[in-house]
C-alpha cells in the first residue's frame, strides 16, 4: 500500500494506556512534521451522527487530504469522476466511528486509532473498507446518468448495507446485567451485555451502533453525491435547452426529495435478541 502520511501537531502526545497494533500488522504510516502554516484538517463536528448520542465527537485532526485519497485508491489526475472528490471530502471530514479516536505511538510518532470501548487499535482508519466500497460504487456513475437511475443506484446499494447489518445483529443476544460493570469504565454504567454466538464475540456495546453509524454515513455521502450529479444534470441540460426549461426533477429540491426517500424506505435496524438471564457456560466477558 501507498504510505499514509499523516500531520502531526507540535508538542502532541499519546493518551497514556492505549497499546497500538502489533509492529507486525504496519500500514507503513509515518508522519510529517507540522509546517509553521498548521494542519492540514480542521477539528470540526461534521459528519454522520450514530446511536446513544454519548460519545464525544472525534474527527481527522492530524491526516493530509491528498494523501488521505491517495491511500483510498483515488488519483485526482486519473479520476475523471468530479463525485468521486464529493465523496472523499465527505468521508475526510466525518466523525470517527463510536468510541474511536486518532492516537499516537509515542516509539514511532506514527498515527493510529483506538476504540475505548474494545480496546481494539489499528493502523488503517477503522472505515476504509466502507470508503472503497462507496468509492467504488460512484465510480461505475456515468456522468450523464439520468437521476432517477442514479437513485436506484444509490438505494440498491443502502438496502444491501442494510441487509447485512440485519444479518450481523440477528447473531447477537442481550444479557442483563445486575449491576454496572467494572470492567467498561470508559463507556459508562451497562445494564447488559451483549454476545455473538457466531463468532464467540462479547461487548458492552450495543452492535446497533455500529450498525446505525455506518448505514448513517453511506446515505449521508451517498445523498451528497446524488445532489452533486443532480446539479451537473440540471447545468448540462440548462446549456442544451434553446428555452431554459429545465426539468424539475433535476433541481437541487428534487434531488432531495429523491434521496430522502432513500433512508425511509429502509426501515429500523432489529434489536438485539433478548436473553432471559446468562447461562453458566458462556465465555466470560474480556473487556471487548
Amino acid at each position: 500500500l501507498k504510505p499514509f502520511w499523516l500531520k502531526l501537531a507540535p508538542g502532541w502526545q499519546t493518551r497514556s494506556g492505549r497499546t497500538p497494533p502489533p509492529q507486525g500488522q504496519w500500514l507503513h504510516t509515518s508522519v510529517m512534521e507540522m509546517d509553521a502554516a498548521g494542519s492540514g484538517h480542521e477539528s470540526s463536528g461534521s459528519g454522520a451522527g450514530h446511536a446513544g448520542g454519548q460519545n464525544e465527537i472525534q474527527v481527522l485532526q492530524y491526516c493530509d487530504f491528498e494523501d488521505f485519497i491517495r491511500h483510498l485508491g483515488i488519483d485526482p489526475g486519473a479520476d475523471g469522476n468530479e463525485l468521486i472528490m464529493v465523496a472523499a471530502q465527505w468521508m475526510f471530514a466525518a466523525q470517527l466511528p463510536p468510541h474511536w479516536s486518532e492516537q499516537i505511538d509515542e516509539g514511532s510518532s506514527r498515527v493510529y486509532f483506538f476504540n475505548k470501548a474494545t480496546g481494539e487499535s489499528l493502523w488503517m482508519h477503522p472505515r476504509e473498507t466502507l470508503f472503497r466500497e462507496l468509492i467504488d460504487e460512484v465510480r461505475g456513475w456515468q456522468l450523464d446518468q439520468p437521476l432517477e437511475g442514479i437513485c436506484a443506484r444509490s438505494d440498491a446499494h443502502l438496502r444491501q448495507a442494510h441487509s447485512s447489518a440485519v444479518e450481523s445483529i440477528k447473531q447477537w443476544s442481550a444479557y442483563p446485567v445486575a449491576q454496572g460493570p467494572e470492567e467498561a469504565p470508559e463507556v459508562g454504567k451497562a445494564s447488559q451485555f451483549y454476545f455473538n454466538a457466531s463468532s464467540g464475540e462479547s461487548s458492552w456495546v450495543d452492535p446497533r451502533e455500529d450498525a446505525e453509524y455506518d448505514l448513517r454515513l453511506r446515505h449521508s455521502i451517498l445523498c451528497e453525491c446524488v445532489s452533486t450529479h443532480s446539479q451537473n444534470l440540471a447545468r448540462m441540460a440548462s446549456s442544451d435547452s434553446s428555452d431554459g426549461d429545465v426539468d424539475g426533477r433535476l433541481s437541487s429540491g428534487g434531488a432531495q426529495a429523491l434521496v430522502r426517500g432513500l433512508w425511509e424506505a429502509l426501515g429500523p435496524l432489529p434489536l438485539p435478541l433478548a436473553a432471559p438471564a446468562r447461562p453458566a457456560d458462556l465465555p466470560p466477558l474480556d473487556g471487548s
